[in-house]
């Protein structure tokens, strides 16, 4: 499960942005679970890292591309969802050259839509 917290709202009515550290702990959740499946919690902030890899660097964009589609068509039609935050990251494996590109997405599923 890869829920970072509860969704918490300023005076105005804005989502405020979790803690570094909560953030950090679900990422660790996320990396000992087996499953590689977002959780849309309603009333919850979550991450999710979508990861893939290739021979050439335009090969995992494709792969990560595809993996990225798959991810927002499903999010995007749970009620209340919202991407917060997206980073990119890209890595060479030394020893066999293969490329591989992750982004963490950080978003939010309202408990009121």
């Amino acid at each position: 499960m890869a829920v970072v917290s509860t969704c918490t709202y300023d005076s105005r009515g804005k989502l405020v942005r979790p803690d570094t550290l909560d953030v950090s702990r679900a990422k660790i959740r996320l990396d000992l679970d087996t499953g590689e499946k977002p959780t849309f919690d309603r009333g919850h902030l979550h991450v999710f890292i979508v990861s893939d890899m290739g021979v050439t660097a335009e090969q995992a964009r494709e792969r990560v591309h595809l993996r990225l589609r798959r991810f927002f068509d499903r999010a995007e039609a749970v009620y209340g969802f919202r991407k917060i935050t997206m980073k990119k990251s890209q890595s060479r494996n030394r020893l066999n050259l293969n490329t591989t590109i992750s982004y963490e997405i950080l978003y939010a599923v309202d408990a009121d839509g």
